[in-house]
Protein backbone atom coordinates (compact mmCIF):
# COMPACT_ATOMS: atom_id res chain seq x y z
CA UNK A 1 0.00 0.00 0.00
CA UNK A 2 1.79 3.34 -1.14
CA UNK A 3 2.22 5.95 1.63
CA UNK A 4 -0.05 8.94 1.38
CA UNK A 5 2.78 11.36 1.53
CA UNK A 6 6.51 10.85 1.35
CA UNK A 7 9.30 13.29 1.39
CA UNK A 8 12.79 13.69 -0.39
CA UNK A 9 15.60 15.87 -0.62
CA UNK A 10 18.28 15.84 -3.49
CA UNK A 11 21.62 18.69 -2.97
CA UNK A 12 22.92 21.15 -5.13
CA UNK A 13 25.58 20.41 -7.04
CA UNK A 14 28.72 22.13 -9.15
CA UNK A 15 30.88 21.12 -11.75
CA UNK A 16 34.65 21.03 -10.29
CA UNK A 17 35.40 20.15 -14.68
CA UNK A 18 34.00 19.12 -17.44
CA UNK A 19 32.40 21.68 -18.76
CA UNK A 20 31.72 21.56 -22.44
CA UNK A 21 33.90 18.31 -22.92
CA UNK A 22 31.65 15.88 -21.52
CA UNK A 23 29.34 16.24 -24.45
CA UNK A 24 31.52 14.83 -26.25
CA UNK A 25 32.65 11.34 -24.44
CA UNK A 26 34.96 13.23 -21.91
CA UNK A 27 34.99 12.53 -18.37
CA UNK A 28 33.38 15.15 -15.77
CA UNK A 29 33.84 15.57 -12.18
CA UNK A 30 31.24 16.74 -10.39
CA UNK A 31 30.07 17.39 -6.83
CA UNK A 32 27.03 17.88 -4.47
CA UNK A 33 26.84 20.61 -2.21
CA UNK A 34 24.98 20.54 1.25
CA UNK A 35 22.72 23.01 0.27
CA UNK A 36 19.19 21.22 -0.84
CA UNK A 37 16.21 21.32 -2.61
CA UNK A 38 13.13 19.19 -0.84
CA UNK A 39 10.08 17.88 -2.30
CA UNK A 40 6.62 16.77 -0.37
CA UNK A 41 4.64 14.08 -2.75
CA UNK A 42 1.20 13.79 -1.63
CA UNK A 43 -1.67 11.54 -3.47
CA UNK A 44 -4.83 13.24 -4.53
CA UNK A 45 -8.19 11.24 -5.62
CA UNK A 46 -9.48 13.48 -8.38
CA UNK A 47 -6.62 13.02 -10.75
CA UNK A 48 -4.99 16.79 -10.57
CA UNK A 49 -1.39 17.70 -10.52
CA UNK A 50 -1.60 20.48 -7.93
CA UNK A 51 2.67 22.70 -7.51
CA UNK A 52 3.22 25.07 -5.04
CA UNK A 53 6.45 26.27 -4.91
CA UNK A 54 8.58 29.58 -4.76
CA UNK A 55 8.67 30.19 -8.40
CA UNK A 56 4.91 29.67 -8.72
CA UNK A 57 1.95 27.75 -8.53
CA UNK A 58 0.22 25.43 -10.86
CA UNK A 59 -2.74 23.38 -11.31
CA UNK A 60 -4.06 20.68 -14.06
CA UNK A 61 -5.28 17.34 -14.87
CA UNK A 62 -3.45 15.17 -15.26
CA UNK A 63 -4.59 13.98 -18.22
CA UNK A 64 -3.81 17.41 -19.64
CA UNK A 65 -0.20 17.50 -18.54
CA UNK A 66 1.86 16.77 -21.85
CA UNK A 67 0.23 20.03 -23.37
CA UNK A 68 1.76 22.11 -20.41
CA UNK A 69 4.89 21.00 -21.14
CA UNK A 70 7.51 23.51 -22.13
CA UNK A 71 4.84 25.82 -21.01
CA UNK A 72 5.53 26.98 -17.49
CA UNK A 73 9.02 28.23 -17.69
CA UNK A 74 9.74 28.25 -13.76
CA UNK A 75 8.33 24.73 -13.47
CA UNK A 76 9.60 22.92 -16.69
CA UNK A 77 11.72 20.66 -14.84
CA UNK A 78 9.28 19.56 -12.26
CA UNK A 79 6.46 18.94 -14.74
CA UNK A 80 9.07 16.57 -17.24
CA UNK A 81 9.88 14.83 -14.16
CA UNK A 82 6.04 14.10 -13.58
CA UNK A 83 5.27 12.95 -17.06
CA UNK A 84 8.10 10.57 -17.35
CA UNK A 85 6.60 8.88 -14.08
CA UNK A 86 3.25 8.13 -15.78
CA UNK A 87 1.27 8.61 -12.72
CA UNK A 88 -2.21 6.88 -13.07
CA UNK A 89 -3.73 9.43 -10.59
CA UNK A 90 -3.08 13.33 -9.40
CA UNK A 91 -0.03 14.38 -7.07
CA UNK A 92 0.46 16.99 -4.53
CA UNK A 93 3.63 18.77 -5.03
CA UNK A 94 5.17 21.05 -2.57
CA UNK A 95 8.82 22.49 -3.07
CA UNK A 96 11.23 24.14 -0.76
CA UNK A 97 14.76 25.21 -0.82
CA UNK A 98 18.57 26.14 0.98
CA UNK A 99 19.20 28.34 -1.87
CA UNK A 100 18.17 30.40 -4.69
CA UNK A 101 17.97 28.92 -8.12
CA UNK A 102 19.99 31.95 -9.73
CA UNK A 103 23.40 31.00 -7.77
CA UNK A 104 23.94 28.74 -10.41
CA UNK A 105 24.31 25.55 -8.03
CA UNK A 106 22.63 22.71 -10.16
CA UNK A 107 19.13 23.63 -8.92
CA UNK A 108 17.23 22.09 -12.33
CA UNK A 109 19.00 18.79 -11.78
CA UNK A 110 18.27 19.33 -7.77
CA UNK A 111 14.43 19.92 -8.01
CA UNK A 112 14.17 16.94 -10.72
CA UNK A 113 16.24 14.67 -9.00
CA UNK A 114 13.94 15.54 -6.08
CA UNK A 115 10.71 15.19 -7.60
CA UNK A 116 11.43 12.01 -8.96
CA UNK A 117 12.49 11.17 -5.27
CA UNK A 118 9.51 12.05 -3.87
CA UNK A 119 7.46 10.09 -5.86
CA UNK A 120 9.27 7.25 -5.95
CA UNK A 121 8.69 6.88 -2.11
CA UNK A 122 5.03 7.44 -2.14
CA UNK A 123 4.57 4.91 -5.30
CA UNK A 124 7.06 2.06 -4.47
CA UNK A 125 8.07 3.13 -0.52
CA UNK A 126 11.61 3.07 -1.47
CA UNK A 127 14.57 4.96 -3.34
CA UNK A 128 16.58 3.69 -6.11
CA UNK A 129 19.66 6.49 -6.97
CA UNK A 130 20.94 5.02 -10.51
CA UNK A 131 17.07 4.39 -11.28
CA UNK A 132 16.49 8.11 -10.46
CA UNK A 133 19.76 9.10 -11.75
CA UNK A 134 18.57 7.59 -15.30
CA UNK A 135 15.38 9.27 -15.37
CA UNK A 136 16.72 12.72 -14.31
CA UNK A 137 19.03 12.23 -17.11
CA UNK A 138 16.19 11.65 -19.50
CA UNK A 139 13.96 14.63 -18.07
CA UNK A 140 16.71 17.31 -18.46
CA UNK A 141 17.68 16.39 -21.59
CA UNK A 142 14.04 17.00 -22.61
CA UNK A 143 13.74 20.52 -21.26
CA UNK A 144 17.03 21.66 -22.29
CA UNK A 145 17.33 20.01 -25.55
CA UNK A 146 21.11 18.70 -25.02
CA UNK A 147 23.01 18.49 -22.44
CA UNK A 148 25.09 15.89 -20.44
CA UNK A 149 23.24 14.74 -17.48
CA UNK A 150 26.18 15.23 -14.66
CA UNK A 151 24.89 17.63 -12.42
CA UNK A 152 22.09 15.03 -12.43
CA UNK A 153 24.42 12.52 -11.56
CA UNK A 154 25.30 14.16 -8.74
CA UNK A 155 22.45 15.24 -7.03
CA UNK A 156 21.72 11.22 -7.27
CA UNK A 157 24.68 10.03 -5.87
CA UNK A 158 26.17 12.50 -3.91
CA UNK A 159 29.80 13.59 -2.92
CA UNK A 160 31.98 13.83 -6.27
CA UNK A 161 31.44 11.82 -9.23
CA UNK A 162 33.16 10.46 -11.94
CA UNK A 163 30.80 11.15 -14.95
CA UNK A 164 30.41 10.38 -18.70
CA UNK A 165 27.53 10.34 -20.80
CA UNK A 166 28.69 8.89 -23.91
CA UNK A 167 28.56 5.65 -22.92
CA UNK A 168 26.42 6.48 -19.73
CA UNK A 169 28.90 6.04 -16.48
CA UNK A 170 28.61 7.55 -13.48
CA UNK A 171 30.94 6.42 -10.30
CA UNK A 172 31.39 8.18 -6.70
CA UNK A 173 34.81 9.21 -5.97
CA UNK A 174 37.09 7.02 -3.23
CA UNK A 175 38.82 10.38 -1.52
CA UNK A 176 40.46 8.86 1.36
CA UNK A 177 39.34 10.38 4.82
CA UNK A 178 42.09 12.46 5.67
CA UNK A 179 41.94 14.26 2.57
CA UNK A 180 37.97 14.87 3.27
CA UNK A 181 39.41 16.47 6.69
CA UNK A 182 41.87 18.50 5.09
CA UNK A 183 40.00 19.61 2.33
CA UNK A 184 40.17 23.23 1.09
CA UNK A 185 37.93 26.16 1.35
CA UNK A 186 35.48 26.04 -1.89
CA UNK A 187 34.31 29.64 -2.63
CA UNK A 188 31.52 30.63 -4.89
CA UNK A 189 31.27 33.86 -6.76
CA UNK A 190 28.21 35.01 -8.92
CA UNK A 191 29.37 37.16 -11.70
CA UNK A 192 26.03 39.65 -11.42
CA UNK A 193 24.63 37.53 -14.54
CA UNK A 194 24.50 34.44 -16.64
CA UNK A 195 23.91 33.31 -20.67
CA UNK A 196 21.57 30.39 -20.57
CA UNK A 197 23.89 26.92 -21.25
CA UNK A 198 21.95 25.99 -24.00
CA UNK A 199 23.27 29.56 -26.08
CA UNK A 200 26.41 28.74 -24.86
CA UNK A 201 27.09 25.30 -26.15
CA UNK A 202 25.88 26.44 -29.29
CA UNK A 203 27.85 29.79 -29.34
CA UNK A 204 30.72 27.11 -29.45
CA UNK A 205 29.73 24.83 -31.35
CA UNK A 206 29.15 27.52 -34.38
CA UNK A 207 32.86 27.71 -33.64
CA UNK A 208 33.82 24.77 -33.76
CA UNK A 209 32.35 24.27 -37.50
CA UNK A 210 35.37 26.76 -38.89
CA UNK A 211 38.43 24.28 -36.73
CA UNK A 212 37.16 21.53 -36.23
CA UNK A 213 40.87 19.35 -35.34
CA UNK A 214 41.48 22.30 -32.72
CA UNK A 215 38.31 22.06 -30.76
CA UNK A 216 38.48 18.27 -30.91
CA UNK A 217 42.32 18.71 -29.55
CA UNK A 218 41.05 20.85 -26.88
CA UNK A 219 38.42 18.59 -25.60
CA UNK A 220 40.51 15.45 -25.52
CA UNK A 221 43.63 18.05 -23.53
CA UNK A 222 39.89 18.65 -20.68
CA UNK A 223 39.57 15.22 -20.83
CA UNK A 224 42.57 14.26 -19.50
CA UNK A 225 42.75 17.67 -16.64
CA UNK A 226 39.65 16.03 -15.95
CA UNK A 227 41.53 12.46 -15.25
CA UNK A 228 44.42 14.22 -13.56
CA UNK A 229 41.95 15.96 -10.94
CA UNK A 230 40.34 11.95 -10.28
CA UNK A 231 43.65 10.55 -9.79
CA UNK A 232 44.72 13.21 -7.34
CA UNK A 233 41.60 13.00 -5.14
CA UNK A 234 41.61 9.29 -5.29
CA UNK A 235 45.22 10.40 -4.02
CA UNK A 236 43.85 12.91 -1.48
CA UNK A 237 46.17 15.42 -2.81
CA UNK A 238 43.99 18.99 -3.22
CA UNK A 239 47.29 20.59 -4.17
CA UNK A 240 47.51 18.53 -7.79
CA UNK A 241 43.76 18.62 -8.00
CA UNK A 242 43.90 23.06 -7.14
CA UNK A 243 46.63 22.91 -9.98
CA UNK A 244 44.35 20.49 -12.70
CA UNK A 245 41.51 23.28 -11.86
CA UNK A 246 44.07 26.26 -13.50
CA UNK A 247 44.75 24.32 -16.23
CA UNK A 248 41.02 23.70 -17.08
CA UNK A 249 40.03 27.31 -16.76
CA UNK A 250 43.11 27.79 -19.23
CA UNK A 251 41.41 25.15 -21.69
CA UNK A 252 38.11 27.46 -21.21
CA UNK A 253 39.64 30.73 -22.14
CA UNK A 254 40.92 29.07 -25.34
CA UNK A 255 37.30 27.88 -26.17
CA UNK A 256 36.46 31.11 -25.84
CA UNK A 257 33.87 31.22 -22.56
CA UNK A 258 36.13 32.96 -20.13
CA UNK A 259 35.29 36.78 -20.45
CA UNK A 260 36.31 39.77 -19.01
CA UNK A 261 34.39 39.37 -15.44
CA UNK A 262 35.39 35.80 -15.03
CA UNK A 263 39.19 36.80 -15.28
CA UNK A 264 38.74 40.10 -12.96
CA UNK A 265 37.07 37.99 -10.08
CA UNK A 266 40.06 34.90 -10.94
CA UNK A 267 42.49 37.75 -10.05
CA UNK A 268 41.09 39.16 -7.33
CA UNK A 269 41.38 36.09 -5.92
CA UNK A 270 45.03 34.93 -6.52
CA UNK A 271 45.98 38.30 -4.89
CA UNK A 272 44.58 36.94 -1.70
CA UNK A 273 47.13 33.86 -2.54
CA UNK A 274 51.08 33.78 -1.31
CA UNK A 275 53.39 32.17 -3.37
CA UNK A 276 53.19 28.48 -3.01
CA UNK A 277 49.47 28.28 -1.30
CA UNK A 278 47.00 25.94 -2.72
CA UNK A 279 44.82 27.67 -4.74
CA UNK A 280 42.76 27.19 -7.94
CA UNK A 281 40.34 28.68 -10.08
CA UNK A 282 37.75 28.39 -12.81
CA UNK A 283 34.45 28.59 -14.93
CA UNK A 284 31.20 26.48 -12.48
CA UNK A 285 29.02 25.93 -15.75
CA UNK A 286 29.17 26.51 -19.50
CA UNK A 287 30.54 30.02 -19.21
CA UNK A 288 30.11 33.73 -20.11
CA UNK A 289 29.42 34.81 -16.71
CA UNK A 290 26.87 32.58 -13.71
CA UNK A 291 30.09 31.65 -11.14
CA UNK A 292 33.39 31.39 -10.67
CA UNK A 293 34.32 28.59 -8.18
CA UNK A 294 37.91 29.29 -6.14
CA UNK A 295 39.51 26.72 -4.33
CA UNK A 296 41.65 28.05 -0.91
CA UNK A 297 40.19 31.34 -1.17
CA UNK A 298 38.68 33.59 1.61
CA UNK A 299 35.72 36.12 1.14
CA UNK A 300 36.26 38.56 -2.23
CA UNK A 301 36.00 41.95 -1.98
CA UNK A 302 32.97 41.99 -5.20
CA UNK A 303 29.53 43.61 -5.36
CA UNK A 304 27.52 40.65 -6.24
CA UNK A 305 26.58 37.42 -4.19
CA UNK A 306 29.21 34.83 -3.17
CA UNK A 307 28.72 32.08 -0.99
CA UNK A 308 31.33 29.29 1.02
CA UNK A 309 30.16 25.86 -0.06
CA UNK A 310 30.91 22.18 0.99
CA UNK A 311 30.70 19.01 -0.52
CA UNK A 312 27.90 17.02 0.69
CA UNK A 313 28.64 13.70 0.80
CA UNK A 314 24.40 11.97 0.28
CA UNK A 315 22.83 12.33 -2.65
CA UNK A 316 19.08 11.92 -2.78
CA UNK A 317 17.57 10.80 0.65
CA UNK A 318 14.13 10.22 2.26
CA UNK A 319 13.37 13.06 4.93
CA UNK A 320 10.80 13.11 7.76
CA UNK A 321 9.57 16.64 7.32
CA UNK A 322 9.96 19.83 4.97
CA UNK A 323 12.63 22.62 6.58
CA UNK A 324 9.37 25.29 6.76
CA UNK A 325 8.05 22.16 9.44
CA UNK A 326 11.01 21.71 11.22
CA UNK A 327 11.47 25.44 11.45
CA UNK A 328 8.15 25.33 13.25
CA UNK A 329 8.55 22.56 15.42
CA UNK A 330 11.66 24.44 16.86
CA UNK A 331 9.23 27.63 17.42
CA UNK A 332 6.79 25.90 19.53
Amino acid sequence: MSRLSAIASAPANTMLMGEHAVLYGHSAVVCALTQRIYVRASNRVDGQIVIASGLGQFQCQQADLESHLGQSQGLSFVLQAVALCKLTDGVDLTIESDFEHTLGLGSSAAVTVATLGAIELLTKSQLDAQAILCLGIESIRKVQGRGSGADVAASALGGIVKFQAKPLSANKVNIPNEAWLGMPKLRLIYCGYKTSTPIVIEQVRQAAIHNPQRFKQLYEQMGACAETGVDALNAGNWFTFAQSMDQYQHLMRYLGVSDETIEIIIQLAKKQVKDGELFGAKISGSGLGDCVLLLGSDRLDWPHTQISVQIDPQGVRQEARLPSETHKEKLL
